[in-house]
């Protein structure tokens, strides 16, 4: 073990004895920029060591801003039961059974109110029902969006021909569009919608409208206290804005080294970057610990 490995395993060691946490029952990860290296792939230590955990009766549980579709391929690699908290913690579902614990979906009030704003804008719109996408036109952001994860998309003449309530829909534009556009939706229907908004590439950002009261951080809870799990018996790991309040609300939150600052500065530890394997570098350490404290 190197220098900085050592120290980082000692960090921890401390870190666990100070929070005096004599096990942990469950272990969520977010997906792009945590468990997923930046070509969003899984590497084969980042499989092995979630693996070792799933086999330490630790609940590995996959929680994401992406659809069902685009996580399927990683769990079949993974090899751990199907529990997944997708749509940014709008859909809880287990893909071994079918069975949805739980789904919400955006109002259709909202729907036709951010359609009359986004008029004359060129921003990128994708209307998210659980496994499908729906797009009135291409674009080279959604061409790049459908490479990262994997997906098809459908095209529709216009999203007012789509039936039913979106579980989200995903805007890709300039952070100060995107901020604008929430602040006009706010002031008529500020109760009635969530958003995340994130760093994506090349100065362009993410927002993802979501239904009211959701959240990933809620959604992981929802699930644990579904298995009798409390919060401090949950390691969770994370690196954008979405990722703050499940970092914050389990018992060891742990953020990579190329998450952002302010993740960065709420979590408990911070490894190493997703292209070093920083989610393995933590559990490889975590179950050697265990090896100790589970005694």
């Amino acid at each position: 073990m190197s220098s900085l490995m050592k120290s980082r395993f000692n960090e921890l060691e401390h870190l666990i004895l100070k929070k005096r946490l004599s096990n942990f029952k469950m272990v969520a990860f977010d997906m792009d920029g945590t468990l997923l290296n930046k070509d969003h792939q899984l590497s084969e230590r980042t499989i092995a060591s979630v693996k070792m955990a799933a086999q330490a009766n630790l609940i590995v549980l996959l929680a994401t801003g992406r659809m069902t579709s685009a996580v399927k391929n990683h769990l079949e690699k993974l090899g751990t039961p199907k529990l997944i908290v997708t749509h940014n913690g709008a859909l809880v579902k287990d893909l071994d059974t079918g069975v949805i614990y739980h789904h919400q979906t955006i109002s259709k009030r909202v729907v036709i109110k951010l359609l009359e704003l986004l008029n004359g804008l060129d921003t990128v719109v994708h209307f998210n029902f659980d496994d499908d996408i729906y797009l009135v036109r291409q674009h080279p952001y959604s061409e790049l969006y459908s490479q990262e994860l994997q997906v098809n998309f459908s095209y529709v003449p216009s999203f007012n021909q789509l039936e039913g309530e979106p579980t989200t829909i995903v805007l890709t534009d300039k952070k100060a569009i995107l901020v604008s556009l929430l602040e006009k939706l706010s002031k008529q229907f500020k109760q009635d919608f969530s958003s995340v908004i994130v760093p994506w590439k090349d100065g362009i950002w993410r927002m993802q409208f979501l239904p009211a009261n959701t959240s990933k951080g809620k959604a992981v809870l929802q699930v644990a206290h579904h298995f009798g799990i409390h919060p401090e018996e949950i390691i969770s790991f994370g690196d954008n804005y979405n990722d703050i309040e499940m970092v914050t609300e389990t018992g060891l939150g742990i953020a990579m080294a190329n998450a952002v600052p302010e993740l960065k500065q709420v979590a408990d530890f911070v490894t190493v970057s997703n292209q070093e394997d920083g989610v393995a570098h933590v559990l490889e350490a975590l179950l050697s610990i265990g090896k100790v404290w589970r005694k």
